[in-house]
């Protein structure tokens, strides 16, 4: 006997929000491991005044993801709440967000298509857009990569680096502490 099992809109809102919640995760912690491993990185977020803070975040009270420079290294906050933002990039809703944060659709796209807006120094986003075009590119597979990112991702690392790369919550931006 099959039994129909029907998921009310409920609970895959809560799924997406969690979805959302652990790729945030991911995406803060993976700009600081990009920041220790990729010179690109490095070179954009070494560009970054002292005291920047980056915010991600889904409107209205979605899950978020902080990083901040400071002293010469870049920290990921995670989800915690660092008063104002440098930089914001919001998600109009989780809907709107999701597509992106799993590799379907590109950050520049989201922009276009008007799923995140952009509040503070429009250089400064254009050199966070590049940053995770980058980090794209160590976190997502290839076959993603070629579908989402403008060119193919050259990595100055591999894939594993990256994932382990992961559990550090901050990174120098020193050529020697990137070394490490």
């Amino acid at each position: 006997m099959q039994r129909d099992v029907r998921v009310g809109p409920g609970a895959l809102r809560g799924a997406k929000q969690l979805l959302s919640t652990v790729v945030f995760w991911v995406l803060g912690r993976g700009l600081v491991t990009c920041a220790r491993l990729d010179s690109r990185v490095r070179s954009e977020v070494t560009s970054w005044p002292d005291g920047t803070t980056v915010t991600l975040a889904i409107a209205p009270r979605g899950p978020r993801t902080t990083v901040r420079k400071r002293g010469g290294a870049l920290e990921a906050l995670g989800g915690a709440d660092p008063g104002p933002s440098t930089l914001l990039v919001t998600f109009k809703n989780v809907d709107a967000a999701v597509p992106v944060l799993i590799g379907l659709k590109s950050v520049t796209g989201a922009f276009v298509e008007h799923r995140a807006t952009l509040a503070g120094d429009v250089a400064l986003g254009l050199s966070l857009v590049r940053c995770l075009h980058v980090v794209e590119g160590y976190l997502f597979p290839d076959i993603m990569n070629r579908r989402i990112l403008p060119r193919p991702a050259m990595r100055e690392a591999g894939h594993l680096r990256a994932y382990v790369g992961l559990l550090r919550r901050s990174a120098s931006l020193s050529e020697k502490g990137a070394a490490s």
